[in-house]
């Protein structure tokens, strides 16, 4: 099992996540980002005409993915503007 960090970037802005979470399968880390990123896009309304983004460090510290903060519906309302 290898251990994954979820860091929240902001414009220029970078948030670390210090613990990380423990995944078995590969896969497993962009899905939990995918999800992060769309919680993040409801919840923070502070984040949605920003550019902001999920991204997934391994235990090297090496980049393995970014999950952007946006909707899937084009009129990009969060649960305030539904």
């Amino acid at each position: 099992m290898r251990r994954f960090f979820f860091d929240l970037l902001v414009g220029n802005v970078v948030m670390i996540d210090p613990g990380g979470m423990v995944f078995e399968y590969a896969e497993a880390p962009i899905s939990a980002a995918d999800q992060m990123a769309k919680h993040l896009f409801v919840w923070r309304d502070d984040l949605r005409d920003r550019d902001a983004w999920v991204r997934v460090r391994d235990d090297g510290g090496r980049e393995v993915y970014r999950a952007p903060v946006w909707s899937e519906n084009s009129e990009k309302a969060g649960w305030d503007q539904a």
